[in-house]
């Protein structure tokens, strides 16, 4: 395989960051492989296995920010990483994202539960070169699918978790080979949110539902069940289904 000697880092967590950094280990298992978790990862699986244990078990060596900014021959590939990468630190410009939503769309944070409340027809996954702005680099390449009118939060994000994993498999190689295409975003086609730009508390309660559209995609964007789901008197919603202009609601 392709990429013999170069310094292959997969950076974040949950399943995404497991499984790219399985397959890494099985097929480029001649160069170097170091893993990034996340600050909040305690090395103890939750909903979602732990990255951090994972590359302890399999005996990849957890790095730190400070050593990758030393390495020159670096090829880093972001998961689900919590923290904004300084490029200007980093000796090597080979650092890469796969972003939750359809670029330049949905650039930042809570894209998945923005995609629903906005009632998306079709999301995805976007792999882009990481520049100085936030999700703002080249596109090299997107996987996208529809997002069905009764799919919750967590639902979608599973599935963007699984593709994030296939464009990974797709592109490596060729990242690995310096020959892939990229496309400079219009960032003017596209919206930003910040990490405070929600507050998950304060929209979960709900004192009434009203039967259209725009409250049945607010629902379902709050069905995240391992971190919250939403309600109504006291009540917790599990479900949330629109058909002929109606809401029906399953509760926990």
């Amino acid at each position: 395989m392709h990429g013999k000697n170069k310094t292959i880092c997969i950076a974040g967590k949950n399943l995404c960051a497991i499984e790219t950094l399985s397959f890494v280990l099985k097929k480029f298992k001649n160069n170097k492989i170091l893993a990034l978790p996340n600050k909040s990862d305690n090395c103890k699986d939750s909903w979602q296995k732990s990255f951090k244990k994972f590359a302890i078990r399999k005996k990849v060596p957890i790095t730190s920010l400070k050593k990758l900014y030393k390495i020159e021959n670096l090829y880093l590939f972001s998961l689900e990483y919590e923290e904004i990468l300084k490029v200007n630190y980093f000796k090597s410009n080979k650092l890469f994202n796969f972003h939750f939503s359809l670029l330049p769309k949905y650039r930042g944070c809570h894209t998945n539960f923005y995609q629903l409340l906005n009632g998306e027809k079709k999301t995805g996954v976007t792999l882009h070169e990481i520049d100085n702005g936030i999700d703002t680099g080249k596109i090299i390449d997107y996987v996208t699918f529809p997002i069905q009118m009764n799919t919750t939060a967590y639902e979608n994000y599973v599935k963007l978790l699984k593709k994030s994993v296939f464009l990974f498999k797709k592109n490596i190689n060729r990242i690995l080979k310096n020959n892939y295409p990229k496309k400079k975003q219009n960032l003017k086609l596209g919206n930003y949110f910040s990490r405070k730009s929600i507050n998950y508390n304060k929209l979960i309660k709900f004192k009434k539902i009203t039967n259209n559209i725009q409250t049945h995609n607010k629902i379902r964007a709050l069905i995240f069940q391992p971190f919250q789901l939403p309600m109504i008197h006291k009540k917790k919603i599990k479900r949330s289904i629109f058909k002929n202009n109606k809401i029906k609601l399953l509760y926990l």
